[in-house]
Order: C-alpha cells, then structure tokens, then sequence
C-alpha cells in the first residue's frame, strides 16, 4: 500500500512539475541582445625596418535580440533583427528575420523570409521534466544541462553580478538569476582542446524586470494562422464546404480573384480530393510559393509538400503536383499576375478563399451545415 501511495504522488509530481518549468528566478522581462560576429583583418606592419605579419578579429554587431519572459521563463518569445551585411556593414534600417516562442514543449520559430513556422521540441524543458528531481536539487538548468560545470567566477553585467560558467574549450555562459547575459563562443584546434579565438558573442545591453509586457506577444499571428491551417483537415475541409458560405468565397472557373500574402484556400481538385493551400511568397519575379495538403476519402493525407514554387502563367495539376505544358482536363488552376496576383480556376471542382485567413483574430465562425 505505501508503495501504491510513493507512486501515486510521483506521478503527481511529475504531472505538476510537467506544467511548472520555471528555469528563471525573475518573473518577467525584457533583455535587448547584440549580437556579435568577428571578421580576420591580416595584414603586415614594419618596426626598424623589420616587416611582420599580423591577424586580428574585429568584432561587429551582426543582429539584434529582444528576448521576453514570464512565469519565470516558463513561457518566452524572441524576436531577431539583422543589423549589418557580412563583415559589418551596417543596413539602412534593421530587418526583422525570426521569432521564437518557447511554451510547453514546443520551441516554435518563425523564418520571415520564407513566411514558415517550424515546431521543433523544447528540449531543455523535455530534459528537466525528465530529470526533474536533480534539476530541483541543483536549481539550475544549467547545471543539468551541463552536467558537472561549476561557477568559476563572477563579471558584472549591466550592474547585476553574473556567474561565469566555462562551459567547455569553445563556450562561456555568465548569467544572472538563471538568465543568460553574456555568452561567448570560440574557434578550437583540430583536436577541441585549445581556444584559438573568438567565433560569435551574444551580450546584453539592455535590462528590464518592471514593465508590463503584452499578453498578445506570446500569441503571435502566425502561431495562430499556422494552427488554424493544421485544423483543416479533410473532413473539417468538407464541412466547410457544405457550411454556410459566409465562411467562403468561392472562385468560379475563369473567375479573377486578387490573391495576397498568408491567404488560405480549400479546393476540391480535378481528382475529386479535398485539400487546402496557403500563400507563403509571391516574389518580384511574379512567382507564387505555396504550400499545401490533399486527402484520400479516409482523411489521410495523400500529398504533403513543406513549398512549391511556380512560376507565373502555370498551369497547375496539383493531383500530381507538376506544372501542365498545355491545356488538359487534368488541370486545377493557373497562377497568373496580370497586374495584380490572381489564382484562375480550370477544370477543378471547387476553389474557396477561407474568409478568416484574412482577419486578425484567425479564428472560424461558428457555422451550420446546411
């Protein structure tokens, strides 16, 4: 009976601890990032008359981070700027590049450039959830991480006084409060046990644990676009079609219907199989970059592809996923820019703009079948 009891609060614990990550001991805040790179500057210098070789890393701000927390880290989102081209030549303006969210065990991040979500695992959170009694013992993610390194100092940072941590030949971490402020990695030999210079540093320049962050950053738009895109599936997908059509707008064969960025279509293809396919590009090439899903009668997906690129005046079989030379019955639709980008119905079934893909909130309507 007592070992029924030890197991029963164990899985209890477990259960919490699950919910209640917490590597921080600040509740909330906002830390500004820069991020350096070091560019090689060689050259030769003479003294008396003797002329010697001579290499330095030059350092230069490569990006911006602005990194937010709350629930003691349990919960944080990040966004990245790049601030200079390849050996410091600073940009006219800084670009923004990514975002990440770290909730639970996901670690989303988000590519601007290719308009992509990826959901990889949070791995750190995976590991102390695993090792949670060890991790409660240390009380320190970075203890469990790197298991066995010790404080081997302490630098003040921004006026806070930060452990030092060599992590190993090629990494320093100092942190303040379980919070990275500085880390520092470097070039080693061949053989990893010797520092040969600086690779890449990432610094704090920028504190803040009094303001008041806003809730909606740790719930951005696309997270929202991307799981309202995962709920259609193909059964989801025929509802919608049968549903009351302020939910839609359907494209007519030959209809011209002005397409934009993150826009979310369902269609019915050539084949009679239900899918769905987002907008990620359309470049200044007038190439349109999508991505999309089809599904078999079952609901599994028959074709699944992360982006396909195609190039203006295509004629599309997305049955197949390959661009048509000619006119056939066999295709679904043509992608076309004709002053403005349009997606051109052919012999397809049905094409239906999803209304909501083009709202704030990204979220269905509640909606009869008819």
């Amino acid at each position: 009976m007592k070992r029924i009891i030890q197991l029963f609060l164990l899985v209890i614990t477990v259960s919490i601890f699950a919910q209640d990550f917490k590597p921080y001991k600040v509740k909330s805040g906002k830390i500004t990032y820069e991020k350096l790179k070091y560019s090689t500057h060689s050259g030769f210098s003479s003294v008396n008359g003797v002329t010697t070789s001579y290499s330095k890393q030059v350092p230069y701000v490569a990006e911006q981070v602005i990194y937010y927390w709350k629930e003691y880290g349990d919960i944080a989102f990040e966004e990245t700027y790049k601030i200079s081209k390849f050996g410091g030549e600073l940009l006219k303006e800084k670009v923004k590049t990514a975002e990440r969210l770290w909730v639970k065990e996901h670690r989303y991040y988000f590519d601007f450039q290719k308009n992509k979500m990826y959901d990889d695992p949070f791995h750190l959170r995976i590991e102390c959830r695993e090792n949670f009694q060890y991790y409660q013992i240390v009380g320190s993610w970075i203890k469990l991480q790197y298991m066995g390194v010790e404080v081997a100092g302490t630098k003040s940072i921004l006026g806070r006084e930060a452990l030092y941590y060599k992590i190993d030949n090629s990494t320093d971490l100092y942190t303040w409060n379980n919070l990275v402020l500085k880390s520092e990695n470097y070039y080693t030999n061949r053989e990893g046990n010797k520092r040969k210079g600086l690779e890449r540093a990432k610094i704090a320049i920028e504190i803040d644990t009094i303001l008041k962050i806003n809730d909606r950053l740790f719930n951005p738009n696309w997270l929202k676009r991307e799981k309202l895109y995962k709920s259609l599936n193909g059964n989801k997908i025929g509802e919608l079609i049968d549903a009351t059509p302020n939910l839609l707008i359907q494209v007519a064969e030959m209809d011209l219907l002005e397409i934009q960025k993150n826009d979310i279509f369902l269609f019915v293809t050539t084949s009679l199989r239900l899918g769905k396919l987002q907008v990620l590009n359309i470049d200044d090439k007038n190439r349109l970059t999508i991505k999309f899903e089809w599904y078999y009668s079952n609901n599994s997906i028959g074709r699944n592809r992360d982006s396909f690129r195609i190039k203006n005046n295509s004629l599309v079989n997305i049955d197949n996923v390959i661009i048509e030379n000619k006119p056939s019955e066999k295709v679904d639709f043509k992608w076309q820019n004709l002053g403005f980008p349009t997606i051109i119905p052919k012999n397809n079934i049905g094409v239906y703009l999803l209304k909501s893909s083009r709202t704030n909130t990204l979220k269905l309507k509640p909606y009869a079948r008819n």
